[in-house]
């Protein structure tokens, strides 16, 4: 099951994750659009009132069409709707954290 089911629109951005480190998780792009998650392997936020240089653009992006589902890592992820599919401006995203183990 997943921890959240999000909408995404082509007014609504949604970010689903924003933290200092890494975590996994899987996205499912329930549809019936598709989307595209823009992955920053690590955010800082702002420092000192500013973003760095690299908070625009993201180290990855993957595109999901309905249906699919994808294990990702990053620290900053925010979903945008791709295209539409028979003229429908909207899709659902859902989200699972994985858990974090650490070898001993």
């Amino acid at each position: 099951m997943y921890h959240t089911i999000t909408p995404v629109t082509s007014g609504h951005e949604p970010i689903i994750i924003e933290q200092e480190s890494s975590a996994q998780m899987i996205l499912f792009n329930a549809g019936p659009a598709t989307i595209k998650a823009e992955i920053w392997t690590q955010w800082p936020g702002k420092i000192n009132g500013k973003y760095p240089d690299n908070a625009y653009e993201a180290n990855y992006n993957l595109e999901l069409r309905a249906g699919n589902e994808k294990v990702i890592s990053g620290a900053f992820v925010r979903v945008k709707l791709l295209e539409s599919v028979n003229n429908q401006q909207f899709a659902a995203i859902g989200t699972r954290i994985l858990p974090y183990f650490q070898s001993k």
